[in-house]
């Protein structure tokens, strides 16, 4: 079945090798419509150049024919692929009708390739063409051979003349890939004609497919010296045209190789008319980023940009684009205007500004005025003392009233300038040895008189010594009156009970009543930040937490604990724990959240429970 023909085939079927490594490569790398038409022409050279060698070396005369007309299904569409290639490499757009329509004519010519023999238009006879060492086919075209023929000429002319064009309007590796690729086109259009012209030359064979791996040759150094397979698909991969965005890419060395028609807008110009242009030429703004970029493999900053005695803000990133390899192909730059979002960004920061400054000027005012109304209103209190003693009936009971209101007002011109203190951080301290025992006798004196009258039952379990304690005792004193403030405003009938307790590791200070008791969600908002107090919290609810909130931050800020048990209809336990080694840390100074107890008849107790 084989003749001697192997001696000449052998050179086909090498191109065909080569031919179909570029194919697979293109393949591995296929990520545009560029190297998806690079592997399509690959492959119907490697082909072609296959069944070139094959109908050598076959013997059977009518075998040749039948091997040498399927070639043409890979002669057919090539030159049109190598057209679209060219196309899609230089960005000259080429839309699917017009592509489709391209195919036509290689469409009709394979038709009748296959219908031959009853026309002959295309084929008008094959004869044995007998060689020293081989057997060919001697044909004489009909004209529609030469319709086709003419049609791939000027296929792969237009392909020639697009690279020419990407020639002359590029700069860098753009350039240099559109040269290789110019260059590489030239060699199948000139083996072509000179085969036509002088096929004694060429031993009667067409070489054309040889021709085709010979550009091939060109193209590798390309794909392996010039990254053509790597750096444009990738980049073409993340360029998105209808993006907002600028995106721009550039060679490693920061040549423009493309960039979107965001980028054009920006600035104002066709984007064409930069490529191959250094970006900071173009876009001289983003130079503190290109050189904070440097080796990093990716680097955001947000730069101004002044145009027309305009400032608008630009989020400049630079990102490195590498191959498999690791080794870097060119930048990726991504220019998006953050101008609205920066803008509310610095006045965010200016009102931020203004805001603590205000604070500090409305804490300064507030402990000001606590402090200037305290004289007087002392004065007022000191007067009702001595009405109260030297009055009696209707004038006592005014004097009574001057007296209870005048405590209700210091008490809250005091919280007043405690949350003032505490909610800008300003807090004083002054810490020294306290007797805990005689501070809370001395704050007892003064609800003997108003546990009296509402008919309540104050009893104490005081030590016989003093218990001593480092804390600064304006604040525990000024605690523990709104602890027993609360208890007295929130229990009509039974009992308040005081204790101080001297611990192993520090003192404890226990107030129990038998009032109405707290709802959960009111315990929890003890803990909430100062900031968030309601004009309600001022005295103008009953349900008030304001004491509370700020005992706690009172109790917290000497280093102690405060937790409140409280369960509805049976009353609370406020429990105040200082200890020596060290105090508790600020995530354990918290108010406990509710927990039913039924062994404890005075309402809740949890795992924390100093006791």
């Amino acid at each position: 079945m084989f003749s001697g023909g192997l001696s000449i085939a052998w050179a086909f079927f090498a191109s065909s090798i080569l031919s179909f490594e570029l194919a697979m490569h293109a393949w591995t790398k296929r990520r545009n419509a560029y190297s998806n038409a690079f592997f399509a022409v690959m492959l119907c050279a490697g082909l072609w150049s296959l069944f070139s060698g094959l109908h050598l070396v076959v013997e059977d005369f009518d075998i040749k024919v039948l091997i040498s007309n399927i070639k043409f299904l890979f002669i057919a569409p090539l030159p049109v692929l190598w057209l679209l290639m060219a196309a899609w490499f230089t960005d000259f757009r080429i839309g699917k009708r017009m592509a489709a329509a391209l195919f036509a004519l290689p469409v009709l010519s394979l038709v009748l390739i296959a219908t031959n023999g009853s026309h002959h238009l295309f084929f008008v006879s094959n004869e044995p063409f007998e060689m020293e060492r081989f057997t060919t086919i001697a044909r004489e075209y009909g004209p529609m051979f030469w319709v086709n023929m003419g049609y791939a000429y000027l296929m792969i002319l237009g392909g020639f003349l697009l690279f020419l064009r990407k020639v002359v309007t590029s700069n860098g590796f753009v350039r240099v890939q559109a040269l290789i690729m110019m260059v590489g086109s030239a060699f199948p259009l000139l083996f072509n004609v000179f085969y036509f012209l002088g096929p004694a030359a060429f031993l009667f064979l067409d070489w054309t497919p040889v021709s085709f791996a010979a550009s091939g040759v060109f193209f590798f150094v390309g794909m392996f010296r010039y990254r053509m397979l790597d750096l444009i698909p990738i980049a073409q991969e993340q360029i998105i045209k209808a993006m907002d965005d600028g995106v721009i890419v550039t060679d490693p060395e920061g040549h423009i190789l493309d960039m979107n028609d965001a980028t054009g807008k920006l600035l104002e110009a066709e984007r064409t008319r930069f490529t191959g242009k250094q970006i900071l030429s173009v876009l001289p703004f983003i130079q503190p980023v290109w050189e904070a970029a440097g080796s990093n493999a990716s680097i955001r900053m947000e730069v101004p940009r002044d145009s027309d005695g305009i400032r608008r803000w630009k989020a400049v990133r630079v990102k490195n684009v590498v191959n498999d390899a690791g080794v870097l192909q060119g930048k990726l730059i991504l220019v998006r205007d953050v101008t609205e979002r920066k803008e509310a960004e610095l006045h965010l920061i200016e009102s931020k500004r203004r805001i603590e400054e205000l604070s500090k000027l409305k804490s300064a005012f507030l402990s000001n005025m606590s402090h200037d109304v305290r004289t007087p209103l002392s004065g007022i209190i000191g007067l009702a003392d001595v009405l109260i003693e030297e009055t009696e009936g209707d004038q006592r009971e005014l004097a009574t009233m001057i007296r209870t209101s005048g405590d209700r007002l210091l008490k809250l011109l005091n919280s007043i300038l405690s949350v003032s203190h505490l909610a800008s951080g300003t807090l004083d301290q002054h810490v020294e040895a306290t007797d805990v025992v005689g501070l809370t006798q001395r704050i007892l004196a003064q609800y003997e008189r108003e546990t009296e009258a509402k008919g309540l039952d104050l009893r104490v379990q005081l030590p016989d010594s003093p218990v001593k304690h480092e804390l600064d005792p304006n604040h525990l004193g000024h605690a523990l009156s709104h602890i027993m403030d609360q208890a007295g405003r929130f229990t009509e009938s039974g009992s308040i009970d005081v204790e101080v307790r001297a611990l192993e590791d520090g003192v404890r200070i226990r107030v129990s009543d038998t009032g109405r008791g707290f709802e959960p969600d009111f315990i929890s908002s003890i803990n909430e930040p100062l900031n968030t107090l309601s004009l309600a919290e001022f005295g103008l609810d009953k349900g008030s937490s304001l004491g509370l909130r700020v005992a706690h931050g009172l109790v917290a800020e000497s280093g102690g604990q405060l937790v409140i048990q409280s369960q509805p209809g049976r009353g609370s336990t406020f429990t105040i724990r200082f200890v020596r080694t060290g105090g508790l840390s600020i995530q354990d100074r918290h108010v406990v959240p509710w927990q039913a107890d039924p062994g404890r008849p005075t309402g809740r107790t949890t795992p924390s429970d100093p006791r």
